[in-house]
């Protein structure tokens, strides 16, 4: 148990995080109330200044992540509500500072059109709230927020004047997370009002958004440059989606793509009914990618090696990556691993091989059509990864790329898991460089030849010892309460995901 005798040992101890954020609010609250060398009752820890005070509710409040093992569009709130409410409690000096840290990240929730409403408990409406007047300051509490999250997806309510009303509430708002209902609108989403009055709007996290009447092209009109863009099961222009990305070029750090179409660029103002919408084209990926240099991507669209390559080379400091390749070609899907080594960086890997049906989530799993040798390879080569999730119908495997990754009975990656590994015979050779492609042909070959789907192929390996409980066939698998295999993923290999379980 540390003890904290007064406020300069409790910040050095904040800075070199020896202490705990819960205990420190238990500290500065105990602070309080430290007496002076004269027994009088009047507070020490008051005595620091201002920019002291919030270093430590900074440090202490802030919630950390295992960001090693996350891969998340939206990563708010930053802060313990609870912890900093507590202190803000103490006296009006600790409030003053709470109160943008209290304010900071809000979040609200369209109700459903059935809830039941209390006569007793007054529906406060997200506008009345931000619009309040903060205590001891003249300002209103709406401009405390950065982050704003919406949740409008009870009721295909277009609620677009209390979006200019709320857009001209937060106007320091950094980031902006709205989740809208999927039916189809007859107008705009919105999201104009905040590129117009939120002029430091740089984190845009948005879900079944449509751009039928151009809505992202706001954000061309009011340059707003991202850091962080996330669209899911969301439509763009193509013209509009290549001039944000171009905008951002110098700033946009993470981009996530999940079932994102293409509208066509004219507008139809007398349609009823959703646009046709095609997928993004191959030559696009190219373009956007030339001039990115991304830290986190997340693509559901499945890739070829050409567009990988693009990636690679444009954002070679990637820590986080989840994207699916389409290739069958034992030459093209062994590059496709190769140049995933490049990637030093890397701390996340979420790697499918599977061939997509345009337009539709339906999708075929495919075989990783790479020999055993190239995977040790890359096993052996980013030290890094703290999760790697690769997902295929079939994937070879010699036993020392486990040999690789294992200390002992501890695994060197805390989080991996792989879908239908075949064990093949042999050693894996040390790769110096890529091999000429007959040469590796004729290894995917001899592979494919001696590869055995079975557990009891993997049991003779001196590393079964070592991992046993983390070799899994589809039975035991379902037994744990993992629910992303299937029957054909007749041997698996599990080390963490716990969180992936349900029982």
């Amino acid at each position: 148990m540390i003890q904290v005798e007064d406020s300069n040992q409790l910040l050095l101890l904040v800075k070199r995080k020896e202490l705990a954020s819960q205990s420190v609010f238990k500290v500065v609250l105990k602070l309080q109330t430290w007496p002076k060398k004269d027994s009088t009752k009047e507070s020490r820890l008051l005595q620091l200044p201002n920019e002291i005070l919030e270093d430590i509710l900074h440090r202490t409040a802030k919630i950390e992540r295992d960001d090693g093992c996350q891969f998340l569009g939206w990563q708010y709130p930053e802060y313990r509500y609870s912890d900093l409410k507590s202190v803000a409690l103490a006296c009006r000096r600790l409030f003053i500072l709470c109160a943008p840290y209290l304010w900071r990240d809000k979040e609200f929730i369209l109700p459903r059109e059935d809830d039941e409403k209390s006569d007793s408990v007054p529906v406060q409406i997200a506008t009345d709230i931000l619009s309040q007047p903060a205590l001891f300051l003249p300002r209103q509490l709406g401009s405390y927020v950065r982050s704003l999250s919406r949740d409008l997806t009870n009721a295909a309510n277009y609620d677009l004047a209390n979006s200019s009303l709320m857009a001209r509430l937060v106007c320091n708002l950094r980031a902006l997370r709205i989740d809208f209902h999927s039916k189809f609108r007859l107008e705009h989403y919105g999201i104009k009002f905040f590129a117009q009055h939120c002029p430091h709007l740089s984190e845009l996290y948005l879900e079944h958004c449509r751009d039928t009447y151009d809505d992202f092209n706001s954000l061309l009109e009011y340059p707003r440059p991202l850091v962080s863009l996330t669209l899911l099961s969301c439509t763009i222009k193509q013209t509009t989606l290549q001039k944000i990305i171009e905008l951002s070029k110098h700033s946009l750090d993470s981009l996530l793509l999940q079932r994102v179409r293409l509208e066509p660029e004219l507008i139809d103002y007398h349609t009823q009914s959703p646009p046709a919408v095609t997928t993004i084209p191959t030559s696009v990926y190219l373009h956007l990618f030339s001039f990115l240099h991304l830290t986190r991507l997340a693509l559901s669209d499945s890739l070829s090696h050409s567009v990988l390559e693009q990636i690679v080379q444009g954002s070679p400091r990637l820590e986080k990556l989840a994207i699916i390749i389409h290739e069958t070609s034992p030459i093209l899907v062994t590059r496709c691993i190769v140049l995933l080594v490049q990637l030093d960086r890397l701390v996340i890997l979420s790697l499918a091989f599977r061939r997509i049906h345009p337009l539709s989530v339906v999708y075929e799993r495919i075989a990783c059509f790479a020999p055993a040798n190239v995977w040790t390879y890359f096993a052996s080569n980013l030290p890094n990864l703290h999760l790697i999730h690769i997902s295929a119908s079939k994937l070879l495997l010699h036993a020392d790329f486990f040999a690789s990754i294992l200390d002992g009975s501890r695994c060197r990656i805390p989080h991996i898991m792989l879908h239908h590994i075949a064990w093949v015979s042999g050693t894996s050779q040390q790769l110096t460089s890529l091999p000429d492609d007959e040469a590796l042909l004729n290894e995917y070959r001899r592979n494919v030849a001696s590869a055995q789907d079975n557990i009891e192929a993997w049991q003779q390996e001196p590393i079964w010892q070592d991992a046993c409980g983390s070799f899994l066939t589809w039975e035991q698998a379902s037994a744990k309460g993992f629910r992303c295999f299937n029957e054909s993923d007749r041997v698996c290999f599990v080390q963490g995901f716990e969180s992936w379980t349900k029982h």
